[in-house]
């Protein structure tokens, strides 16, 4: 069993969702799973480039960056927990990069079929947000992997951290990050 991390904050180690994210694969691991942490931010990654090349190369997709490691990883894991903060109401363009580019995938048989064995969740971590106002932008990210053949695993929203390590002191949030990572495997 592997469980990856795709951290999708841009504050890198003080990043409050870096640090529920990898408390959730700590308590994966504790169940034995294999975990690694991707720090997408620190990729490049191109935005999706809407050519189709995709369609007509059995998925693959035409642009050779950093999201290559990224598809194989997701490729040979059995659980997937994206961890972004909510910024202006969405997850981060880190995140959005990333989801988009999995257009790849969409539509694509083999890939549905491979997906279709593993489970996708997300960790979020806001400043002050209400949860009403972005959570059906989540839910719709959530669901794009249903789409693509992923069994959809849970959403958990960690607010009021918007000071970089506050999370840190917030155990109760530790604690449902945790869960996540249990609960994938």
């Amino acid at each position: 069993m592997k469980v990856i991390g795709l951290c999708a904050s841009p504050r890198g180690e003080n990043s409050n969702v870096k640090i529920a994210l990898e408390t959730a694969l700590e308590a994966a691991a504790a169940k034995g799973a294999e975990t690694e942490l991707i720090d997408v931010a620190k990729l490049q990654i191109m935005g999706c480039q809407a050519d189709n090349y995709c369609k007509a190369h059995d998925g693959k997709c035409a642009i050779d960056d950093d999201m290559q490691k990224v598809y194989k990883a997701i490729e040979e894991a059995d659980g997937i927990i994206l961890g972004t903060p909510i910024y202006f109401i969405d997850v981060t363009a880190q995140a959005k990069l990333v989801i988009d580019r999995m257009y790849s995938y969409f539509m694509h048989e083999p890939s549905q079929e491979l997906f279709s064995k593993k489970t996708f969740s997300i960790i979020t971590t806001n400043g002050a947000s209400e949860e009403e106002v972005y959570m059906p932008q989540v839910k719709a990210q959530l669901q794009a992997f249903g789409m693509l053949g992923f069994q959809t695993g849970e959403i958990v929203t960690l607010s009021e951290n918007n000071e970089p390590l506050a999370i840190k002191e917030k155990e109760d949030q530790l604690e449902k990050a945790r869960k996540v990572g249990e609960n994938i495997i």
